[in-house]
């Protein structure tokens, strides 16, 4: 089943399926049709070699596969210099936190569980490409119009929290065990708190935001965040089961949606991807400043809902 679909734009993202069950990989690739040019693999060593062949913008890989586990299969990625950088999702059966753990341990950038939820699904795959969209694109505006833009530096981890009372206090424990943690009361302040101290990463419950329609607030906050600071990873804590926030959040920007109540392990595991690529993106966007001269920078369409009339 490793095969190229012809049906291609100049720049659309490509993708690569990787399940060793073929009935799965059709199921992925109808749920993700909106990205028509997608490769499939239903082997570790058939998946390494498309990869290599052809860059692909996104992996969604199975754990589970012959002769080289899917983990196996990550790990190679992230050792290859050329495709490091290419964002793995693994979708998979396994809801063990140990293994998911170990998933963003080892440089994954997500994790979803079977049995899949298309909007779900979607919402998450549309974020990690938008996501790379956004760093090609300040890659390109630093070459073409601003090349003394700052670009923030490592300086410890900043950490600015919005936290449900439910359960703070155990959150608030994970995330000070990551960096320094400031905490902001409401919507307004978390604004003015990202906008003021330049925080590495921001951290908002959907319990917070004290409003009769609370996704619609929360993912304009969440708007309003990422088009302010569009280095800065925003991480959604949400209940488990609530589909709707999660899509609507990752579409309107969001890094991340973590599902309540989550194993401390898990969040830190969540938090420190999201900040590793945050750090990752900040070099890529330093290197470009540091020579304009180099290659131009195309960048695909992400295609999201309008989250604002949901």
């Amino acid at each position: 089943m490793e095969k190229a679909q012809n049906i291609t734009s100049p720049h659309q993202p490509r993708l690569l399926l990787v399940d060793d069950d073929p009935a799965m990989i059709r199921i992925i690739g109808e749920m993700l049709a909106e990205f028509p040019d997608q490769r499939f693999a239903t082997t570790g060593e058939s998946a390494l070699a498309l990869a290599r062949e052809s860059t692909p913008d996104l992996i969604l890989l199975d754990a589970n596969l012959p002769n080289m586990t899917g983990f196996d299969v990550c790990e190679i990625l992230k050792s290859d210099a050329k495709l490091a950088r290419v964002p793995v999702i693994f979708v998979t059966s396994h809801d063990a936190p140990a293994l998911e753990v170990d998933a963003f341990g080892i440089g994954a950038a997500d994790y979803v569980i079977k049995p899949l939820v298309a909007p779900r699904l979607q919402a998450r795959v549309r974020g990690q490409l938008r996501w790379k969209s956004r760093v090609l694109q300040m890659q390109a505006r630093a070459r073409d119009e601003d090349l003394n833009a700052p670009v923030p530096k490592a300086s410890g981890v900043r950490l600015l929290g919005m936290l449900a009372d439910d359960t703070a206090h155990a959150q608030r424990d994970a995330l000070e065990a990551i960096g320094a943690l400031e905490l902001a009361a409401d919507r307004e302040a978390a604004l003015r708190l990202a906008a003021r101290n330049g925080p590495s990463a921001i951290v908002l419950d959907s319990r917070c935001c004290n409003s009769p329609d609370e996704t619609h607030m929360l993912a304009e906050t969440v708007r309003d965040l990422a088009t302010a600071h569009p280095l800065v990873p925003i991480v959604v804590l949400t209940d488990a089961c609530d589909a709707h926030t999660e899509q609507q959040t990752l579409d309107a920007g969001a890094a991340d949606v973590i599902g309540k109540p989550a194993r401390p392990a898990v969040l830190q595991a969540r938090m420190r991807a999201a900040l590793a690529t945050a750090r990752k993106a900040q070099e890529a966007l330093r290197a470009a400043l540091e020579n304009p001269a180099g290659a131009s920078v195309h960048t695909f369409p992400v295609l999201a809902r309008d989250t604002r009339s949901a």
